[in-house]
């Protein structure tokens, strides 16, 4: 049996796998450069997608609180509207309700004057004659004696220095009180005058600045209508601030926290007192009264 070689150049061959072997390592590379592009893209797109719904969120929210803000608003402002309304009302009420009060106490105390007119007249009817003789006799000789004495026309001269004496006695006593009086008017106005210059102030001010009013509030229990009563005593002042200040205190007083306070303050207060109760002409009955009173209340302060 016959034999052929042959020879075959492999070298073509070996010089197109190498070509291949670049051309697959040059693929490899694009598909690593474009996983590299879609992974990027894909992150890029996950970003812009979550930027968007978390925008829309956002976007939602908003506008659910804005329509909640303005459904309030809107109740918030017919609540002070009708307030506004219900104040005026209230201060109407208030106004007639203060003149129908006058109305009654003015007409209630003409009726009790005229009822005690009219059981005077009856119980002087019940013993005219004593009733006469004291206002008609003894009376007028009484106010005689007070208020001229010595001056009868004629006298016995051993009458006439007793009778001088008592006329420069009594002159003596009115001119003691005259004097008396003025020394008080001078003596309260000088105290007044300092008081005053304590507690105002010279300065101007020029810009919006924050201010202390002394305010006195009051609780007293009236006499007609056996209920309590509020009242508020502060300084004069301008540009309507004292109405502003009364209808604030009225509006608020029923708010107002009153706590037990330490006996610090309260010392000074009864040393204060004390000096008006003993420069006043009272009685010592009542003016122990007035003390033992003031020893007996509690002492409260306002903290709101």
């Amino acid at each position: 049996m016959p034999n052929f070689n042959f020879t075959v150049d492999t070298n073509p061959m070996a010089d197109s796998i190498d070509g291949v072997a670049n051309h697959v390592d040059g693929t490899i590379a694009a598909v690593i450069a474009m996983q590299t592009a879609v992974v990027f893209a894909e992150q890029k797109g996950t970003e812009k997608i979550c930027n968007n719904i978390n925008f829309g969120f956002y976007s939602l929210v908003r506008s659910q609180i804005s329509q909640k803000i303005a459904t309030h608003r809107s109740k918030v402002a017919a609540k002070i509207m009708e307030l506004q309304q219900q104040s005026v009302s209230l201060i109407a009420i208030k106004s007639r309700m203060e003149k129908d009060y006058q109305m009654l106490a003015s007409r209630y105390t003409k009726l009790f004057e005229i009822l005690n007119k009219t059981l005077r007249a009856r119980i002087f009817e019940l013993d005219k004659p004593t009733i006469n003789f004291v206002y008609k006799d003894v009376l007028p000789t009484s106010n005689r004696i007070k208020r001229f004495p010595g001056s009868t026309s004629t006298n016995q001269v051993e009458s006439i220095a007793h009778s001088q004496m008592i006329s420069v006695s009594n002159t003596k006593y009115n001119a003691m009180r005259n004097v008396s009086s003025m020394q008080d008017f001078i003596n309260n106005s000088e105290n007044q005058k300092s008081l005053i210059e304590s507690i105002l102030s010279n300065k101007s001010v020029t810009k919006p600045t924050v201010k202390n009013i002394p305010i006195i509030i009051s609780e007293s229990e009236s006499l007609n209508v056996r209920q309590s009563q509020w009242k508020i005593t502060q300084p004069p002042l301008k540009n309507n601030i004292n109405s502003k200040i009364e209808d604030y205190l009225y509006s608020s007083i029923t708010s107002l926290i009153w706590v037990d306070d330490d006996q610090s303050n309260l010392s000074r207060v009864k040393q204060e007192f004390g000096n008006f109760v003993n420069q006043s002409s009272l009685s010592e009955r009542v003016k122990n009264q007035m003390l033992s009173l003031l020893d007996s209340s509690k002492w409260q302060k306002l903290i709101s």
